[in-house]
């Protein structure tokens, strides 16, 4: 091959580089169904590859690639439980085992499915449902935990053997290290250290993070450096770095933790018109998939429709 073919080739490669790049950089929003109404969580099952969602509206499920071009409705509208009062379904989780793990917000319940058939294997109700808004879920090894924004308890169910146990007030918090106060939602977002020996929660109302250690039930405030953290919804960690998605901010906010989990430092605020009242996110690859609630347009009644989740990625999120 002549020297100016070589040339040539290697001009062709660095223009396909840069496209490629310039892609991977790209945001994206994917369309939900129309079924899928107000939506709040979402959920990766990393095994088969797929996402979940539901509505808060009416808690109807769907199952979509991350591409957004194929979906499916696995639960219809008003089959996992009555749709008010709003909002109906809210966090999830897919397990190990393939099973997706709902929380129901002001319905008080939560639910386990077989995500191959949509079939509920288990569903639980807290002892007093008027009182609890069940925000949000996280499976840490052998149990899966549910904040309560209302009352003041961590709720889990044990996984023993691949057997899904029953429902229990783990960790009330009633005069300790994490305040509850009124009005407006108090613990909301989850997430877990990989091996599910720590928890880290995020107080939404007062805009605080605590470490929860599973075994002796220590809690420790997270040391940000008084970066406010108000209106924070979803929790996603990646090793020691945690994404904070707040939805009344419409941001999502990147912070570098320190190995005991204690203290950590905010490396980027990220702010975007797709956006749109954004709660739970879930890590798919090199993308945070972000669900966009549109929550404050329920009352005024004019969402963009459809309704949807966004790709972000996260080099994007990484700051400077």
């Amino acid at each position: 091959m002549s020297s100016k073919s070589l040339s040539m080739v290697a001009a062709a490669l660095v223009v396909a580089a840069t496209v490629a790049s310039q892609g991977q950089q790209k945001i994206t929003q994917h369309p939900l169904p129309a079924e899928i109404t107000f939506p709040e969580g979402v959920a990766y099952d990393s095994r088969a590859k797929v996402l979940y969602s539901g509505s808060a509206e009416t808690a109807a499920v769907v199952r979509m690639s991350p591409d957004g071009k194929d979906s499916t409705i696995i639960v219809k509208a008003g089959e996992l439980w009555p749709a008010e009062p709003f909002p109906a379904l809210l966090g999830m989780k897919v397990d190990d085992s393939e099973r997706l793990w709902i929380a129901g917000g002001r319905t008080g319940r939560m639910a386990v499915l077989d995500t191959k058939t949509g079939q509920v294997i288990k569903k639980f109700e807290t002892t007093k449902p008027a009182n609890s808004l069940i925000n949000d879920v996280v499976v840490a090894s052998t149990a899966a935990y549910f904040t309560d924004s209302l009352t003041p308890t961590l709720w889990r169910v044990s996984i023993t053997g691949g057997q899904v146990g029953t429902l229990e007030p783990w960790f009330q918090f009633a005069g300790g290290a994490i305040e509850y106060t009124t009005p407006g939602a108090n613990l909301n977002g989850i997430a877990a250290t990989s091996d599910g020996q720590t928890l880290i929660v995020v107080q939404m109302n007062k805009g605080l993070l605590f470490r929860i250690t599973v075994k002796d039930k220590r809690i420790v405030p997270i040391d940000v450096g008084g970066d406010s953290l108000t209106a924070a919804d979803g929790l996603v960690l990646d090793g020691r770095r945690l994404y904070v998605v707040r939805q009344g901010e419409q941001e999502i906010v990147t912070i570098d933790l320190v190995p005991d989990l204690s203290k950590g430092h905010v490396v980027s605020r990220f702010k975007e018109p797709a956006l749109m009242w954004p709660a739970t996110a879930a890590k798919v690859g090199g993308r945070l998939f972000v669900v966009n609630t549109q929550f404050n347009k329920r009352t005024t009644k004019d969402p963009v429709t459809p309704f949807s989740i966004v790709s972000v990625p996260v080099s994007l999120l990484a700051g400077k």
